[in-house]
């Protein structure tokens, strides 16, 4: 009788152990998600912050202005310490990276490939990475790692139009 009680006990032991574990489980399944809420919120409304907005506008204008030749007078006016390519270069640097923290994250394994694709493949920001910054990048530092920027454009499954950015100032995004 003390045998099957022991054996009882170890059964039910093992049940409540398995039922802890798949209760951690899915408490952790819970605070990823909800991690990725918190993540996808903050890049979400820095994307929507008026000084996004001005820095993807203020990249279209000069590559507008500039033609075919806005990556190379940037870099020319930047070396020379101009005014308005400092701030072309903060506005630049302020998309660049809003685009690399996404991508770090998914690389860091933090956020799945969707969550990549929700925050960082839609609206004309991705257009103006593509089109204007790495452009711009790559005329700065010509020995730049492409690889990072490339796989965020097979994330995205971005095709660069090569003919430079669409023309006028955009709307707010």
């Amino acid at each position: 009788m003390k045998r099957y009680l022991l054996v009882i006990l170890e059964a039910v032991s093992a049940v409540g152990a398995m039922g802890a574990a798949i209760g951690s489980c899915d408490a952790a399944r819970a605070t990823r998600q909800a991690m990725e809420a918190q993540l996808f919120s903050q890049i979400t409304h820095a994307y929507a912050a008026p000084a996004m907005a001005q820095s993807l506008q203020r990249l279209r204008a000069w590559a507008t202005q500039y033609g075919d030749q806005f990556a190379e007078e940037f870099g020319k006016r930047l070396a020379a310490g101009e005014a308005d390519a400092e701030d072309l270069e903060q506005a630049r640097r302020q998309v660049l990276f809003h685009f690399l923290t996404v991508l770090r994250l998914h690389e860091a394994g933090y956020v799945p490939e969707a969550f990549v694709q929700q925050a960082a493949c839609t609206g004309q920001g991705l257009e103006v990475l593509a089109e204007i910054v790495e452009p711009m990048r790559t005329v700065l530092n010509p020995s730049a790692n492409q690889t990072e920027f490339a796989q965020l454009l097979r994330l995205c499954q971005y095709v660069p139009h090569r003919k430079g950015p669409r023309s006028g100032t955009g709307a707010r995004q």
